[in-house]
């Protein structure tokens, strides 16, 4: 999101903290949609998830090393921003902690960006959708005669929903928030007292003229 100044929201410190708390349960969510078994459907009814799977026993197993990428480069992309969007949220949180002591313009850009680039992998994780997973035909060996889109949307996708939702409502509330003035003053860290200057008496008028007087007397 852009970083925009144009509107108000209030009290700067409640809205961030708003905005951080927003923020942080969307990076629960993401963990959640990571750790799920079931972000999909498939016609078959099998659940599938981006690391994890619903075995013939109904128990929640970790793809191994002969099955780690068993629907192509489309679940690698998915499993990738699946990570990246957690990540990004948590350096928006740090940032935002930071803006508390250090108030600098290019703080609140990068904040923004990164949270952008959050929402944007929060919203590939559905590429998956687009994967060998949701064909409706057992895929051959020249990866022909398949019939996507025949997936049903599951807990797990739920979970990417929400959390992109949550990313986007902290980064509209930290778009529209007042600038945050540092919490930290001026002076009161690492702070040196300035040098005491002696005070420059000004001459008046008659002052003068007394002077000039009794000099003339002299």
């Amino acid at each position: 999101m852009a970083c925009c100044r144009s509107g108000r929201c209030g009290n700067s410190i409640l809205c961030r903290v708003f905005s951080t708390l927003v923020i942080a349960a969307g990076v629960v969510m993401s963990c959640l949609t990571i750790y799920d078994c079931d972000f999909l459907k498939t016609s078959a009814g099998n659940s599938i998830g981006l690391f994890a799977y619903v075995n013939l026993d109904n128990q929640c197993v970790m793809y191994n090393e002969a099955t780690k990428d068993p629907y192509g480069w489309l679940q690698t992309w998915a499993r990738i921003c699946a990570i990246l969007a957690p990540a990004l949220a948590s350096a928006v949180i740090l940032m935002i902690m930071l803006e508390f002591c250090w108030n600098n313009c290019c703080v609140g850009f990068f904040r923004s960006l990164l949270l952008s680039f959050a929402e944007i992998s929060q919203a590939f994780t559905f590429v998956i959708y687009g994967s060998s997973a949701c064909a409706s035909e057992s895929l051959n060996e020249d990866f022909q005669d398949l019939v996507l889109g025949s997936c049903s949307v599951s807990q797990g996708s739920i979970f990417s929903i929400i959390a992109f939702g949550l990313y986007l409502i902290g980064g509209i509330f930290l778009c529209f928030s007042p600038r945050q003035e540092s919490l930290c003053k001026k002076g009161e860290v690492g702070a040196q007292p300035a040098a005491e200057r002696p005070e420059k008496t000004e001459k008046r008028p008659n002052d003068v003229e007394t002077g000039a007087a009794s000099a003339g007397d002299d």
